[in-house]
């Protein structure tokens, strides 16, 4: 019997984009465990992503920990966000 493939992380975070979300989450009014990333319909190539404060993990979120901070990607998402690199400039 083969052993289980590992599960690939469906986006990375740049050293720069992991720092920021540090950042974020310390000083975020509420308590957050970490930030949401999403699609939603708009921009010119008919997507737009979107970010927001996670107070929760939401039941089919998928949860990506990665150099210390949590990013959780809507469901809908995960399609268009499968081998994205987060960075912060």
């Amino acid at each position: 019997m083969a052993a289980p493939r590992a599960r690939v992380q469906a986006i990375r975070l740049t050293d720069a984009a992991a720092e920021r979300i540090k950042f974020v989450m310390a000083n975020a009014e509420q308590p957050i465990v970490g930030v949401r990333v999403g699609v939603k319909n708009g921009g010119c190539a008919g997507m737009a992503y979107t970010m927001e404060y996670a107070e929760r993990i939401e039941g089919a979120d998928e949860v990506v920990e990665d150099k210390g901070v949590c990013v959780l990607i809507d469901p809908k998402a995960v399609l268009f966000l499968i081998g994205t690199e987060m960075d912060y400039k």
